[in-house]
């Protein structure tokens, strides 16, 4: 967790500030350690208030978080808010162990050498993912995430203006983490899976790949623990971009047609815009695809990872028709679009929208 303000309380409010839309969750995190979601609202980020995760208007963004909160009629008194974008800076990199110095200072006394950034301006959190023995010395594998302060700051000024009691400020990588830490549930991907050929792999270890509006994040997690984490600069907002220029329309109608066509090859008595539609959506799924293999490739060679066995793909953008079969012929391991309903110990208070519960595994990640 990046920024513990008071001790964990068990209802809460939750909220994920994105590029496109805030999502405010009230959750419940029960004794046997189920989580309970009593309610949830999902509205447009107002207009130029975030961009890249920096909140730049704190009064408009934090007068739409009350709105949900009034409307939804949600009751918790703590909450919770979790960072987004590109001004989140993580590393992992191997400093050598030495003797008759702490860990803590060890660290600490590397990072300037690894962090291309003004260590005083910026909240920097660490984590030693193992030691390792590389030609007969020690060595210490870092994990470090480094957030603007100012950033940060404008983060807590939301938490601290909700009239709530502030718990904590969390950033995307953490919360995938923690969700991806309790058992998901795939038994229906995977009977599809057990008959198809693919190359089966004996790893612990699996990707998290989080489709966003604005970014595509890249998580491994080696039994179960974070050990890297990227963020792409490209999201599913960029279609809507790409088809909303071809064809002459506006954003809602290119994210509409995005939707309904997605990966679906047209034929011989397909629509213009089922062609270019398709055309403009397979095209960026093929770039940002060479973009994630390069993390793949990067995490093998350069962080002393073990090969990915599955691929779990989340949020709004990984609903795209097709998208997992096109990841699974790419890399040849298998991929499971997941929702909340897939994680065991999830409980939904009854008559709540089930339709959009994809878009609130974040928000519900850093109840955890």
């Amino acid at each position: 967790m990046l920024l513990d303000l008071f001790m964990k309380k068990t209802s809460m409010v939750c909220i994920d500030v994105g590029y496109r839309n805030i999502k405010v969750v009230e959750v419940a995190v029960k004794k046997n350690n189920n989580i309970f979601i009593e309610n949830y609202g999902i509205v447009p980020t107002p207009p130029d208030c975030i961009k890249n995760g920096a909140i730049y208007d704190v009064d408009r963004v934090l007068s739409v978080i009350k709105s949900v909160i009034r409307e939804q009629n949600m009751k918790a008194k703590n909450a919770k808010i979790i960072m987004s974008g590109t001004n989140i800076i993580t590393r992992i990199y191997l400093i050598d162990k030495v003797q008759g110095e702490s860990e803590d200072f060890t660290v600490k006394n590397s990072m300037p050498q690894f962090l291309p950034i003004d260590i005083d301006n910026y909240r920097v959190d660490y984590k030693i993912l193992q030691t390792i023995k590389e030609k007969g010395s020690e060595k210490y594998k870092v994990f470090v995430t480094a957030v603007p302060k100012n950033i940060l700051q404008s983060y807590v000024d939301v938490l601290q203006g909700l009239d709530l009691k502030p718990l904590a400020v969390d950033i995307p990588a953490n919360s995938t983490a923690k969700f991806f830490n309790r058992e998901i549930l795939t038994r229906d991907m995977d009977e599809y899976y057990s008959k198809r050929k693919y190359k089966k792999v004996e790893s612990d270890t699996f990707a998290v790949l989080d489709f966003g509006s604005e970014t595509t994040i890249v998580n491994f997690l080696k039994d179960r623990v974070l050990e890297f984490n990227k963020v792409i600069l490209s999201g599913s907002s960029n279609i809507d971009e790409h088809i909303a220029r071809e064809l002459n329309i506006s954003l809602q109608e290119a994210e509409r047609l995005k939707k309904t066509y997605g990966m679906t090859p047209p034929n011989n008595l397909s629509k213009r815009e089922h062609v270019i539609t398709y055309g403009k959506v397979s095209n960026f799924i093929e770039r940002l695809t060479r973009q994630i293999a390069k993390c793949f490739e990067f995490y093998l060679e350069r962080c002393y990872g073990t090969p990915i066995s599955k691929i779990f793909i989340i949020g709004g953008g990984s609903q795209l028709s097709g998208l997992n079969q096109y990841l699974f012929s790419t890399f040849n391991v298998p991929v499971y679009p997941v929702g909340l309903l897939n994680l065991k110990g999830v409980e939904l208070k009854k008559n709540l929208d089930k339709d959009k519960l994809n878009y609130l595994i974040n928000a519900v990640g850093i109840s955890l």
